[in-house]
């Protein structure tokens, strides 16, 4: 399914798509607290360069992994996210955007006591025509079928 043992380096799989709505861009704005006016004053975000609200880069963050675990592939293996790497916002995401994560496996990492294993793998959000607004490399510590 999409355990450790079962994914190689180099894998690829793609989450399912979300539409950003107004209300989840606001529910998301206001449970991350953020209140910079861009985020806060839609006059304000109007005027700007973007014209609009954007959504923050940490909420796309969220949503990536969402997305992620909306496949089920690590539901019996994934322990825990234990970081991220190389995290870049390229684009802007908006109330209307439909997005989802293309996923690519970039190494696997056995820990010494055996039993688990670190995978990384290329998160990259991408908008329906797939241009990219979001990467992280994201380290996930998964259970494996090895015992040491």
């Amino acid at each position: 399914m999409g355990t450790y043992d079962d994914l190689s380096v180099g894998d690829r799989f793609h989450t399912p798509a979300r539409t950003l709505d107004e209300e989840t861009v606001r529910s998301l704005i206001s449970i991350g607290g953020f209140t910079l006016p861009l985020f806060t004053d839609p006059a304000f975000a109007a005027a700007s360069g973007f014209g609009r609200t954007p959504l923050p880069g940490q909420a796309v963050l969220l949503l990536m992994g969402g997305l992620v675990e909306q496949t089920g592939r690590f539901d019996d293996s994934v322990i825990a996210l234990t970081g991220f790497d190389a995290v870049r916002f390229l684009k802007p995401a908006f109330a209307g955007d439909t997005v989802m994560t293309d996923v690519e496996v970039i190494a696997k990492e056995p820990t010494p006591s055996g039993g688990r294993g670190v995978m990384v793998m290329a998160w990259r959000c991408v908008k329906t025509g797939g241009e990219r607004i979001a990467e992280a490399n994201a380290r996930m510590l998964f259970n494996t079928g090895r015992r040491s």
